[in-house]
């Protein structure tokens, strides 16, 4: 395979810029290794990297199937011969290749022979790359490599540069929140339609998935699915009725809306403390509206309250419809509690921690709640987590 040739070397502004961005870049990154399973399943390769430069190394972000987690010189790093070839690429068998036949992963444990690599950007700088490898050379398929790995790339420098700029650039004061909302809802029914689309293809093409794998397209099925309804969701809080979203309001069941709620986190159920009255109860409200507001909620309480911490959901009839959301995480203090609920606000451990979440949750719940009639109170403090109450008018039979 030809060796690209070098560029020239870039002035020291040029290398700091890089830098930055790289910097940012690994900060946004935080929920993307994920891909990682994917683009190894994508390439049929083992193992899979996703490396970024930074202090004259290149860094491992994450890995999958690989021991040997060393970082390298920036110099002789996967990351600056992609960066060099300005471009994804695959080499039959790195052991042959001068530029890493020294490399970590070509002399050590896993003897990495073909690798492909593509080219991580941000704020206009290659800072990275998303790589496979396996232990025996191959000759094949490299086509189809280069236009899988450019895919995925592509997708995780843009669900980055969306987390960075959500995360870290304030939105202006005057700007319409819905409007924001309702945006991203749409960039992202976008890419869903496509996967949705191509998934339907897969399952119904007799032989087009390998055996072994039907597990894993069912779970990207059902996944895809989730996201759509909760896409869907939300662009019905904020479309019906921009200001006041009361949807659709006529009699339901309060504990059958909570049920439905809860069969959206079915994953979660060792911890959750459910307590709901065999008999109705009868409110005036839009269901699936409801469902939104109080899945914000439960996912809140299973993010901030910790992976072993029980989540008690108790609903009561007297004196009024009253649902409560009670996590045993570390609490709020009452100056943060009080920030809580407005657009894009996120708490102090939420940013330190870069957690994922907009800060739109509770927000958008709130709003429903208000536009059904009622009112959501949160009541915390430092060390005896954070409780919501969802409060609503009642409605009595005769």
């Amino acid at each position: 395979m030809t060796v690209p040739m070098m560029r020239s070397q870039p002035d020291a502004p040029a290398v700091e810029s890089r830098f930055l961005a790289a910097e940012r870049y690994r900060a946004a990154v935080a929920e993307v290794p994920e891909v990682l399973e994917l683009a190894a399943e994508a390439c049929q390769a083992p193992m899979a990297a996703l490396k970024v430069i930074g202090g004259g190394s290149a860094h491992f972000a994450a890995t999958l199937g690989i021991q040997t987690v060393v970082d390298v010189p920036q110099s002789m790093s996967l990351c600056d011969i992609v960066s060099s070839a300005a471009n994804t690429m695959v080499i039959d068998d790195a052991s042959r290749d001068p530029r890493l036949s020294t490399h970590p992963l070509v002399r050590g444990t896993e003897h990495v022979r073909f690798l492909g690599a593509a080219p991580l950007h941000h704020e206009g700088q290659i800072v990275g790359a998303l790589c496979v490898f396996d232990d025996a050379p191959r000759r094949r398929n490299t086509e189809a490599t280069v236009r899988l790995l450019s895919r995925i790339a592509r997708r995780i420098d843009a669900e980055t540069g969306l987390r960075h700029m959500l995360t870290h650039r304030a939105f202006p004061v005057a700007a319409d929140q819905d409007d924001v909302v309702s945006a991203i809802s749409h960039e992202i029914r976008t890419p869903l339609a496509t996967i949705r689309g191509n998934l339907e293809l897969l399952t119904d093409t007799p032989g087009a998935i390998a055996p072994g794998f039907e597990r894993r397209v069912d779970a990207i099925t059902r996944n895809a699915e989730r996201l759509c309804r909760t896409v869907d969701n939300l662009l019905r809080a904020v479309n019906h009725q921009v200001h006041e979203p009361v949807g659709d309001r006529h009699l339901t069941d309060f504990a059958g809306v909570v049920r439905a709620s809860v069969a959206q986190v079915t994953e979660r159920t060792d911890q959750l403390r459910l307590d709901l009255p065999e008999a109705p109860v009868w409110i005036t409200a839009d269901p699936r509206l409801l469902e939104v507001a109080i899945g914000h909620l439960l996912s809140n309480a299973f993010c901030f309250g910790g992976p072993d911490k029980p989540v008690i959901v108790t609903l009561d009839s007297y004196p009024q419809p009253t649902l409560t959301i009670r996590d045993h995480g570390p609490g709020l203090p009452e100056s943060e509690l009080a920030t809580l609920g407005a657009p894009f606000a996120r708490g102090e451990v939420a940013q330190r921690d870069e957690m994922p979440g907009l800060g739109l949750g509770l927000s958008i719940s709130r709003r429903i709640v208000e536009a059904q009639g009622g009112g959501l109170r949160l009541e915390s403090r430092p060390g005896a987590g954070v409780t919501a109450r969802i409060i609503l008018p009642g409605t009595h039979l005769l």
